[in-house]
């Protein structure tokens, strides 16, 4: 598969411009040629801060954030905190968003996606109900579903699909469901599902389909794509390790999926084209070493720290993988990362009083980065 590098994409800068409402088969090749333009400009800069603000020591604070319209990211708490807050990196600050969570030892919420209307909607992991926050009046409603009662994580991560419905990735629940926005409903997706921590995070491909990420906790070696103009889900090629191997998918310029390593020593690229999984270059440290991935503005992938006490890169040109510079204070101290508009990376902390950001030397468009395709956990 070719890597668009030069002025293929490039010239017509108009077609250039994608609204990041509009996913899918018809849209995705404005958000290629937006990012290949950029990529082509863009020197990454290979250096980590702490930013300004401050944690508790709570364990499983917040589980993974989403980059508002304005900005700003919003951090969606964990099981350890019972509120959320956001972060503005154009002041360097840390305020408390409005609104309370409820705290015990479901497993709170696990990610979120940016709706069409630029609320947020917090999956529910452990938690009986999702919650949906809105930045324009800094309130937070519950939506009046009840989802089924699991300890731990019963949803892992959403996708925004390109209906605007949101897809919840199952976990120990044994059946996606999905929200539905404009009627405040939900559905639940039929067919055998694996549960037992079959999948962690889902990337919404080109096409406007649904890749779930294998976790391979317990059941299965394999990944799912659900379809939802048919309502259909199929087992794709490929087979994965097991033993929670790798923990959530990047979407790739190109198309493909990077899958990032967890506790496997290395990653996996599953190709929707070819319907195939490949093990790239690189190795990786394994023990739970990172959870989550960002598309760099480069079109690198980054990797965010878990247990690792350093972030790494893989480099799809390039096919390797390196570690970046700095030093991460592991032991399970961040849980999935945002990409914001001036192309750092914000380091979305769970077991840890402080962040991370890592990067600079410019961002993707911002339709790009507010997009299902990326903007989710």
């Amino acid at each position: 598969m070719t890597f668009l590098r030069s002025n293929t994409l490039l010239t017509a800068a108009a077609k250039c411009v994608a609204d990041w409402r509009l996913t899918g088969s018809a849209y995705w090749p404005k958000y290629q040629c937006s990012m290949n333009k950029t990529i082509a400009s863009t020197q990454v800069t290979n250096t980590t801060i702490a930013p300004s603000g401050s944690f508790g020591t709570t364990a499983d604070q917040y589980h993974g954030g989403v980059l508002l319209p304005d900005g700003r990211v919003y951090l969606i708490p964990g099981k350890g905190s019972s509120v959320a807050r956001i972060y503005d990196p154009q002041t360097d600050s840390l305020i408390l968003a409005g609104g309370t969570f409820p705290t015990d030892t479901s497993g709170g919420y696990r990610g979120g996606v940016l709706l069409k209307d630029g609320r947020v909607f917090c999956i529910p992991a452990g938690a009986r109900f999702a919650r949906i926050y809105d930045p324009a009046t800094n309130t937070l409603t519950t939506p009046s579903y009840a989802y089924p009662s699991n300890a731990g994580a019963g949803f892992w991560g959403g996708v925004l699909m390109p209906d605007g419905r949101v897809f919840f990735v199952p976990h120990t629940t044994p059946n996606p469901h999905i929200y539905n926005p404009t009627s405040d409903t939900v559905t639940v997706v039929g067919g055998a599902w694996p549960g037992a921590g079959a999948f962690i995070g889902a990337v919404l491909l080109p096409d406007g389909r649904v890749f779930l990420c294998p976790n391979g906790n317990l059941a299965g070696n394999t990944a799912r794509i659900y379809d939802p103009v048919t309502n259909t889900t199929i087992t794709p090629g490929g087979t994965y390790p097991q033993s929670q191997a790798l923990m959530g998918g990047v979407l790739l310029p190109d198309g493909r999926v990077f899958l990032v390593p967890y506790n496997s020593t290395s990653a996996r690229i599953y190709d929707p084209v070819a319907d195939t999984v490949t093990t790239p270059g690189g190795s990786y440290p394994g023990g739970r070493a990172f959870m989550g991935g960002v598309l760099l503005p480069n079109g690198n992938v980054f990797m965010v720290p878990h247990n690792s006490a350093f972030a790494y890169v893989y480099n799809p040109y390039t096919n390797s993988a390196s570690a970046v510079s700095g030093s991460y204070p592991g032991s399970g101290a961040y849980a999935g990362g945002v990409l914001m508009k001036d192309g750092r990376v914000y380091c979305v902390p769970t077991n840890t009083s402080t962040s991370r950001i890592y990067g600079g030397g410019g961002g993707f468009d911002e339709n790009v980065v507010l997009s299902g395709y990326y903007n989710k956990f």
